[in-house]
């Protein structure tokens, strides 16, 4: 049976060995309640002072990529830059918890990333950021790289995980699709269209509908042929796959087009899908799964992780589980 190739494929997980570089950050989920609200705040005029629930705190950006490989059972590594400030610490800690390999490099010139969703009797009322994004000097992509060239020849797999916060220049993204090229290891790219020219010779670019959208103004769903053989072109990689929400991930690899169609389920949070959406393309190529294939098993780890609220990791049980229940047809 056909989903006997992908439970095979994700019992051999704990035999792989990952690298995640990139704009590492944390997620910060709050949660306010207005049944436990206090009187008007005297402070602020008609003005009402909630109460907090809970805050919950988690790896995000290029770390959601490696929490998910971590929680699958992978080996894996992430190297990336904090802000030489307490949360350093606080990721460093996050990232042992997870079982995570890590170099953090603090960079004394930015605060370390955060992003801090506020909620209000689970309604999603607004995202502060503290972050920079700067271009990282010379000196310290110097330092990132050679610790990123340590790491390399003993890995099976490459994510380059971009969010233009500053970690990825040019030069850098270059020379590791190039170091990778050499050991013939694959490298998976998700990154931001104001990046677009950095990541040519990859061997998967992975964006989303709207950066599509951004990169060529023309593509749709209804064109999907024309569009990703224009991305094809623009990017200059390998291989190019669209994650397109609830309908699925299409893609070129230069001579065959594929579409795989989305599970349908009830969706709670698409906050950090496009991560885990990254790694299953990452674990199915480097366990040897064509492009498509990557593409479905990618989509079933989708579908997973966008039932789960805030920034989640998914499990080999609960992967194989959905994947059984698909293949009967249970639900």
């Amino acid at each position: 049976m056909e989903k006997d190739i992908f439970v095979n494929t994700i019992n051999n997980f704990s035999n792989i060995k990952a690298l995640v570089i990139g704009d590492v950050m944390i997620d910060v989920y709050e949660y306010l309640l207005t049944s436990e609200s206090k009187p008007l705040h005297s402070e602020k005029p008609d003005k009402r002072a909630y109460k907090s629930q809970k805050s919950v705190r988690t790896l995000g950006g290029a770390g959601n990529a490696a929490a998910n490989l971590a929680s699958l059972g992978v080996k894996t590594t992430l190297i990336g830059i904090t802000g030489n400030d307490e949360y350093y610490f606080v990721l460093r800690d996050m990232c042992d918890k997870s079982g995570i390999s890590h170099v953090l490099i603090r960079d004394s010139k930015r605060p370390t990333t955060i992003k801090n969703r506020l909620y209000l009797d689970d309604q999603y009322l607004l995202r502060r950021d503290d972050e920079s994004t700067d271009k990282i000097d010379n000196e310290t992509a110097s330092t990132l790289l050679k610790e990123i060239l340590t790491v390399i020849p003993n890995v099976d797999v490459v994510i380059l995980s971009d969010y233009n916060k500053g970690v990825f220049t040019q030069r850098l993204a270059q020379d590791i699709i190039n170091e990778c090229k050499l050991h013939s290891i694959p490298v998976i790219v998700d990154f931001k269209p104001a990046n677009v020219s950095f990541f040519k010779g990859a061997d998967l670019i992975a964006p989303n509908l709207n950066e599509a959208k951004e990169l060529q103004t023309d593509f749709s769903i209804e064109s999907l042929e024309t569009g990703l053989n224009n991305l094809y072109k623009q990017l200059q990689c390998k291989a190019v796959a669209v994650t397109l929400d609830e309908k699925g991930i299409a893609g070129f690899n230069g001579k065959d087009y594929f579409h795989v169609h989305g599970h349908k389920v009830q969706a709670m949070d698409a906050v950090g899908c496009g991560d885990t959406v990254r790694v299953g393309f990452a674990l199915g190529v480097s366990s040897g799964l064509s492009i498509e294939k990557s593409a479905e098993l990618a989509n079933y780890m989708a579908a997973v992780i966008v039932q789960k609220p805030n920034t989640s990791s998914i499990t080999t049980e609960e992967l194989i589980s959905f994947i059984n229940e698909r293949s009967t047809g249970s639900v």
